[in-house]
């Protein structure tokens, strides 16, 4: 650039055997172009839509930190015989991608991006391929079910309501999910209120349960609404956090729902729900009939719990994240009897934490699948506590994984004639 600037400025003839001038800005041109291309490319191929060339089809002996791979995902098949195989299902921002056990992308559902802006968390899959995803910071969505070819099957949404953490899909259709009011501008302090709704697969609200309901004479519940309550009378105007937007005070933050399929006598019956209340540190099962607590525990043993599951029959699995001590728990809780029977985290050689998400799958085999959100790891352990397969999700700015809200595998014999875009269905 400054041999061209400095021949206009002489006005000297080219030399007997130099390119001509036209030429030489073409090449010049073509040149940039080049390398303006290839920056794009180069772009593109570091972001999340192309999260696919990071760590494709790589065996955890070829992708890994040692080799030089820090940037990608690493998968590691500890031992094959006792970890239980088939897809594994996973959200991130704007896809859902489902990877082989050895890490192969088998197939990516896309968000469409231009209609709504949000991002897809959690991730219920259904054996014709499509998907139920819950669209977090959605103006105008809730829940989306998604086809196999990312095409918009069915879309949910309750006005004046935010939806968030995952949905739980009922065998008789419909489904169950967790609601917030939407802010309300000129409120001073809002108190956030939690709801259960259970949605028809037509989208008809059928059910919607203010936890403010369930826990009205709850002590615990009482002293923080009322500690909020008192700062709402003294302050006449509005009370914003640092970024400007109106505070806002969650009592209870509901983080899963799932129905109960069979009945527990005398304790719940079928078709009650199983809530998982983080910031009031309990499981509770409500009666949706009745619109009351029948069953609940936690308080003072657990510490930010999530994703609690019935399994067995009678008792429930679930997330300890253990925010105060930065030490994360697996817990089988019995429901009759409500003493802890199994737990995975507290020896010195099961540490993991996640300050937020969290989330927990017992498989088929009775192993378990433990989602480390933060981390964007997640790994598998047996009942005796041996970690069999692990996922690190690929490295993103400043060193940080992938957040990986909730990983869940299904059985290869899951889906039923899907055709998938990157890779063929296990036999």
């Amino acid at each position: 650039m400054e041999k061209i600037n400095s021949r206009s400025r002489t006005n000297k003839a080219s030399p007997p055997h130099s390119m001509p001038k036209h030429v030489l800005c073409s090449f010049f041109f073509f040149f940039f172009l080049l390398i303006l291309s290839s920056q794009q490319s180069y772009s593109a191929a570091t972001t999340v839509e192309h999260l696919e060339e990071s760590f494709l089809g790589l065996p955890a002996d070829q992708n890994n930190e040692k080799n030089g791979d820090a940037n990608k995902a690493t998968t590691t098949i500890i031992n094959k015989d006792k970890a239980f195989r088939g897809y594994n299902l996973y959200s991130s921002l704007n896809f859902v991608y489902m990877i082989d056990m050895d890490g192969s992308l088998i197939h990516r559902w896309a968000r469409n991006k231009e209609n709504e802006s949000g991002m897809w968390q959690y991730v219920t899959p259904f054996p014709d391929g499509s998907i139920l995803v819950t669209y977090e910071g959605a103006a105008t969505i809730n829940w989306q079910r998604v086809g196999a070819a990312s095409q918009i099957l069915a879309t949910y949404n309750l006005p004046g309501q935010k939806a968030h953490a995952a949905a739980y899909w009922l065998k008789e259709g419909g489904f169950l999910g967790l609601s917030t009011d939407l802010p309300v501008n000129g409120r001073a302090l809002n108190i956030k209120n939690d709801f259960l709704v259970h949605v028809s697969s037509t989208g008809q609200l059928l059910k919607k349960i203010p936890l403010s309901k369930l826990f009205a004479k709850d002590p615990t519940y009482q002293k923080k609404t009322e500690s909020v309550s008192q700062k709402m009378k003294k302050h006449s105007t509005k009370l914003s956090n640092n970024n400007g937007k109106i505070r806002s005070f969650d009592p209870t933050h509901t983080v899963y729902i799932e129905n109960l399929e069979q009945d527990i006598p005398n304790i719940a019956k079928k078709g009650c729900w199983l809530v998982t209340v983080r910031n009031l540190n309990r499981i509770i099962i409500v009666d949706p009939d009745k619109e009351e607590i029948v069953w609940q525990w936690g308080e003072n043993i657990l510490n930010w719990p999530h994703h609690a599951k019935f399994i067995n029959g009678n008792q429930i699995v679930l997330f300890d994240n253990g925010v105060d001590k930065k030490s994360s728990r697996i817990i089988i809780v019995d429901i009759r009897s409500k003493q802890i029977v199994w737990q995975y985290g507290q020896e010195p050689d099961q540490k993991f934490f996640t300050f937020t998400g969290g989330a927990v799958q017992q498989l088929p085999n009775n192993n378990t699948l433990i989602s480390e959100t933060n981390n964007g790891h997640v790994f598998e352990v047996t009942p005796s506590k041996e970690i069999v397969w692990e996922f690190y999700s690929q490295k993103k700015g400043k060193g940080q994984r992938e957040h990986i809200r909730s990983m869940i595998r299904v059985p290869y014999d899951f889906f039923k004639n899907v055709k998938f875009n990157y890779g063929k269905i296990q036999k």
